[in-house]
């Protein structure tokens, strides 16, 4: 080959490519996410009632935890931080936060002051989410009662309680005759792992009906299944802890999959009484509408008359399991995940993130972010993979998300049927 045709080979294929980068498709344009409130179950924590009072309950002596009764661990707290880190990395990612330094405004955490669990939550999302930068968590005073996160009074009114106590009641009527085959093994299994003939020997029997009574101002199971649901939330939490497992569940072998079959229990509980309307929205009212109104790119006020501002891109409220299913009664919201039992296990985060199409729209989406079952035991470095949830109530997208203006009308119409009731 000649220089000279070489040449020419060249300069053609430098021509064809400036020609084709005159002709090029612009790529279109990105969603943009503009803000997200997320909303925090705290780490993993000791069972909140004395270890001695669940040895005299079930016959039996539970394993000693390194904490008092209801504070995270310190192994819980390190698999919080993981998942703050990654939630951080997320949202750094997707612009909402900043890519590196830090700036102002940019994170709001409002955290649960009723119990030191919920305050240190905050306190390590805060620091995790945006590692070094000065975020001073809010909440009212510790040990305080919050109603953001639970407004049901303690002296609800005679004709709430009876709301709430009516349909609890009915609800378990049906739930007798069409409980799941899956929470009926969780009954049984309970019964096989603490105390087999416990049915006859007038120890606890797992198996036993249900009923639904009042009890410091909130409805509350008492019988077979509500025995079943505290069991497996406990030996969940041993084994997250790490505790070893020959020691979980007494010798009875397998108890990883044994756990696995307990969680049902626990969940239909919480589907039975904590996701009941009746009692989710006087929970939870305040702090449905907070979302409603920050992910609309609203000011909201915080209980201490501070606010959170209109142009803060990320909110963080750190609370309970409860604050979990509430939410999801309030918004319609189901989710299960394949490597953690429990839908609302420790750290699990719901998010409500708004975003503006190309075309100017603005959609929400929400979202649920989760450790795995072993990830949680072995303090695995999480990847914030989020999961879109049907948003129903509010004529979805194929994407499963919302016209904010859909969501906020929607909601705030739910919302204020309740206050008006």
């Amino acid at each position: 080959m000649s220089r000279l045709f070489r040449a020419l080979v060249i300069l053609s294929c430098i021509w064809l490519q400036a020609a084709g980068a005159r002709g090029a498709t612009p790529a279109p344009p990105a969603p943009v996410l503009e803000r997200v409130v997320l909303v925090a179950r705290h780490g993993i924590r000791s069972p909140t009632h004395p270890i001695v009072e669940l040895d005299a309950h079930t016959h039996r002596q539970w394993q000693a935890w390194p904490v008092a009764p209801g504070e995270l661990t310190e192994h819980g707290q390190r698999d919080l931080a993981l998942m703050g880190t990654a939630l951080g990395l997320h949202y750094r990612q997707a612009g909402v936060l900043p890519a590196h330094g830090c700036g102002t405004g940019e994170l709001a955490v409002w955290s649960d002051a009723a119990d030191q669990r919920t305050l240190q939550t905050g306190d390590i999302m805060a620091h995790s989410l945006i590692p070094g930068c000065p975020v001073t968590p809010g909440s009212l005073p510790p040990g305080t009662h919050d109603p953001v996160f639970n407004d049901l009074p303690m002296q609800a009114s005679p004709a709430l309680q009876h709301t709430i106590m009516t349909d609890l009641s009915t609800t378990l009527v049906h739930d007798r005759e069409t409980r799941p085959a899956d929470v009926r093994k969780a009954q049984a299994t309970a019964q096989a792992v603490i105390q087999p003939a416990g049915c006859t020997t007038g120890m606890p029997c797992f198996t036993q009906p249900d009923r639904a009574t009042w009890h410091k101002g909130a409805p509350h199971l008492s019988g077979g299944l509500s025995q079943s649901a505290d069991v497996a939330e406990d030996m969940l939490l041993e084994y997250a802890q790490g505790m070893p497992c020959a020691a979980i569940g007494w010798g009875y072998p397998d108890m990883r999959h044994v756990i696995d079959t307990l969680q049902p229990a626990h969940n239909h509980a919480s589907r039975l009484v904590r996701r009941l309307p009746a009692l989710a929205f006087p929970r939870g009212h305040i702090l449905a509408g907070m979302i409603v109104d920050l992910v609309a790119g609203q000011a909201v006020r915080e209980p201490n008359g501070d606010m959170i501002a209109a142009t803060t891109p990320v909110i963080v409220f750190a609370g309970h399991d409860s604050t979990l299913d509430m939410l999801a009664a309030i918004f319609g919201l189901d989710w299960s995940f394949a490597d953690l039992p429990d839908p609302t296990g420790p750290d699990t985060t719901l998010g409500f993130e708004t975003w503006r199409m190309p075309d100017g729209q603005r959609r929400v989406r929400a979202v649920i972010f989760h450790q795995g079952m072993d990830a949680l035991r072995m303090e695995q470095p999480v990847t914030a993979q989020p999961e879109t949830l049907l948003l129903s109530a509010c004529y979805p997208g194929q994407d499963g998300s919302c016209a904010l203006g859909d969501f906020t009308r929607t909601f705030t119409k739910r919302l204020d049927a309740y206050q008006h009731k």
